[in-house]
């Protein structure tokens, strides 16, 4: 066991910790850097998240209500930390929720923005269990392998949100196949788990019905009909 600089709460390793894949879900996206505003323009920043953040827990709710109760975070800034955010959320109103936080390495949040530290303190702090995948406190990513560093990190943890999981949400802000996302969603493709995704241009469009107000998207969201994977039919 370990203990989170952040908050000081017991962060456990994988072998300590045993996840019901068969209620679990992942999620896996792109960063905050790499949100496309809404029309390209600075000033639509924020409601393009806000609008990615509302589309998140809509997928969220739909697997939720499946019979899907935890909800593992890999814990970075963006998307992983927002579907965090929604969880927390709805554990104030629906039963059996519970999120685990898996971090790549103990100190994963180095270069982190201030509000991204916030909502990782708020998440860590209400999370039913953290988890590292990296057993060596000191490690850090790194392009090399050396006693300190390795290339393994991230891929290690989101192959373990996979396979600790049973169905698999993504979301994308670019086509890159290099990209964590890419790697996360080819590998669950492997496993052949049910996946979720959506991109930027999906939140685009919604923001085309809905313009920039923030209530217009809400209702606009709740008209549509998003593509269920027959798995949980």
């Amino acid at each position: 066991m370990f203990y989170s600089e952040l908050t000081g709460l017991p962060v456990y390793s994988t072998a300590e910790i045993s996840i019901d894949r068969e209620t679990a879900v992942c999620v896996t996206g792109h960063r905050v850097k790499s949100i496309i505003p809404y029309k390209g323009k600075a000033e639509y920043f924020g409601i393009t998240c806000y609008a990615t953040k509302l589309m998140l827990d809509r997928y969220i709710g739909i697997v939720m209500k499946k019979g899907y109760t935890t909800l593992l975070s890999g814990l970075a800034e963006g998307t992983d930390l927002w579907a965090a955010e929604r969880l927390l959320y709805r554990k104030r109103f629906e039963k059996n929720r519970r999120l685990v936080g898996v971090m790549p390495f103990m100190k994963h949040y180095t270069g982190f923005k201030p509000e991204s530290l916030e909502l990782l303190r708020l998440a860590e702090r209400y999370s039913d269990r953290l988890i590292t995948t990296c057993d060596n406190v000191n490690m850090t990513y790194g392009s090399s392998h050396t006693s300190v560093t390795s290339p393994d990190l991230y891929r290690n943890r989101n192959y373990y949100l996979v396979d600790n999981s049973s169905v698999v949400i993504g979301f994308y802000c670019e086509s890159n196949p290099y990209s964590g996302t890419a790697q996360t969603v080819r590998y669950a493709e492997k496993l052949r788990r049910p996946i979720f995704t959506f991109d930027i241009n999906d939140v685009h469009r919604l923001l085309d019905r809905a313009g920039p107000e923030k209530i217009a998207i809400y209702n606009e969201l709740k008209k549509l009909r998003l593509d269920v994977p027959e798995a949980l039919h």
